[in-house]
């Protein structure tokens, strides 16, 4: 995995599903979510686990 900066210069995480930068998720449900803005489905806790906020 490969980390991109956005313009403030912080770490994106890449979409494990299909390797773009995420900038987000959004849980619809504990175990179910979407990336943004790939839209790609991925579980919540997935992408930025142990990142500062």
């Amino acid at each position: 995995m490969s980390d991109r900066s956005d313009s403030s210069g912080d770490l994106l995480p890449d979409c494990p599903d299909c390797g773009r930068p995420v900038v987000g998720v959004t849980a619809v449900g504990p175990t179910e979510g979407y990336a943004s803005p790939c839209g790609c489905q991925v579980p919540p806790g997935l992408i930025g686990e142990g990142c500062e906020p």
